[in-house]
């Protein structure tokens, strides 16, 4: 039996000497298609009603959301969180790839994909040590190829994430008696709904542009209470921001042969939107100590539109891929922070970040029938990160770096998978940012498979 090259064209399936009992798992009978198709609509509708309540719902609690819209999500599906989040230059063509809008192209297959997440966090600082678990969707991406040459893609996701409550102290008397007190709080995400296209436009070079719409709201309360003459209540500014607006990312990528199974791969991204649309209200209120009563309002500024500052990144990737069996490659990022607003009242510039992330995966046998583990894709990686996050104040800004891995296991057919990711990483140190962050992180994903729109024969 011929070997299977590559997961993006099965073309082998129309020579009469290919395996029938593997026939039989990739193609469905007409009525089992019709099902599948009625469940898939299904799925949809379901989570689209969930995406509407929960919306940009965040993961836990993070004191370093505080930056301009909050913490950002990046575009990875399950499949790339196993491999350090890498995925600008690698795509099998059975995964939709949503980092690179290009690698669309090389779907030959509907695909239904969501994903949800979960994670642990042990976060500490010089007073504290606090322990969070919470959970929320990663993304949900519906694939259609179109034609040969171009395939586009809709899906939904969370794009960031504002969630942090701090108190601090202050010492108005030589007593040493607490007596002033801080309260700094932020609520609240922004939503992305994406349409993205992917083009083949000569022999392995692909183009692709992802639009995308953002939607969501975030509060932000800063309070303060003096204890010192008896004052039970407490003054709060209040910012509430709206945005709606469109954002736009192009990529690239090529592909070429070194020698018989063997492929590089390259590719590039650039975020094409510096700024979004949105609109702000400020008021000045008075509440009861538990913060649910407001004693007394007053509006500072009325909803005015403004533009909002977003940061803007470009990633490259390469790597090196025998189809069907194995693939290592490397990701590099840089994230342009210097016009985004820090809102803790520092005049000091955010910086130019950074990521590079590897990773690799495996397929023992991806034709084999008799065993289910040699079927099974194994994936493993490693990011490194330095972040805008100042928490201290001292100039030294957070390092993220965590290590991955995880299985796809496959289900009936070669195109459908149950994806199982685990993360495990640091964020920041306590002796240089004043605060550390221990997460893990496990990420569920489901790809869904089938030849619509196909008539695929055997001569």
């Amino acid at each position: 039996m011929k070997k299977i090259t590559t997961f993006a064209d099965l073309n082998y399936i129309l020579e009469p000497i290919f395996n029938r009992m593997i026939y039989k798992q990739l193609i469905y009978t007409q009525q089992t298609q019709k099902a599948l198709r009625v469940f898939f609509c299904t799925v949809i509708c379901l989570l689209l009603g969930i995406f509407q309540v929960s919306k940009a719902q965040t993961i836990v609690n993070s004191p370093l959301s505080y930056i301009g819209m909050g913490e950002m999500y990046t575009s990875e599906t399950p499949s790339n969180s196993m491999m350090g989040g890498i995925g600008i230059s690698n795509s099998n063509g059975i995964y939709s790839n949503q980092m690179n809008p290009a690698l669309l192209a090389r779907n030959r297959y509907t695909v239904l994909e969501a994903g949800i997440n979960l994670e642990l966090k042990n976060m500490q600082d010089y007073r504290q040590r606090q322990q969070v678990l919470g959970g929320n969707y990663q993304s949900f991406n519906l694939t259609l190829p179109m034609s040969n040459r171009w395939t586009m893609s809709f899906g939904i996701r969370p794009h960031s994430n504002v969630n942090y409550e701090t108190i601090s102290y202050r010492r108005l008397n030589v007593l040493g008696v607490d007596s002033l007190i801080y309260g700094y709080k932020g609520t609240g995400g922004v939503s992305k709904l994406t349409m993205s296209h992917g083009v083949r436009i000569a022999k392995e070079l692909y183009v692709g542009i992802e639009a995308a719409y953002l939607f969501g709201s975030v509060s932000r309360q800063v309070s303060t209470q003096n204890l010192s003459d008896g004052q039970f209540y407490k003054i709060q500014l209040e910012n509430a921001t709206r945005y709606s607006d469109f954002s736009f990312k192009a990529g690239v990528a090529y592909r070429q042969l070194i020698k018989k199974d063997l492929f590089l791969n390259v590719g590039a991204t650039l975020d094409l939107t510096n700024q979004l649309g949105a609109t702000n209200l400020r008021r000045f209120a008075t509440l009861d100590l538990t913060g649910m009563n407001v004693i007394n309002a007053d509006t500072l500024e009325k909803e005015t539109k403004f533009k909002q500052n977003i940061p803007v990144s470009q990633r490259f990737g390469i790597s090196l891929e025998r189809p069907a069996y194995w693939m290592v490659g490397v990701d590099y990022s840089r994230t342009n922070w210097t016009s985004i607003e820090n809102n803790l009242g520092r005049s000091t510039k955010l910086p130019t970040t950074s990521t590079v992330a590897f990773g690799a995966e495996y397929t023992p046998d991806f034709e084999s029938i008799s065993s289910f583990f040699k079927r099974t894709t194994y994936r493993i990686g490693y990011s490194y990160s330095s972040t805008p996050y100042d928490f201290a104040g001292n100039g030294r800004f957070a390092k993220d770096q965590f290590v991955s891995g995880g299985f796809a296991f496959p289900l009936r057919n070669f195109l459908n998978y149950v994806n199982v990711s685990y993360q495990f990483g640091r964020r920041g140190l306590l002796a240089d940012n004043a605060l550390e962050e221990q997460y893990q992180r496990v990420v569920i994903g489901l790809t869904l498979g089938d030849a619509w729109f196909q008539k695929i024969k055997l001569n």
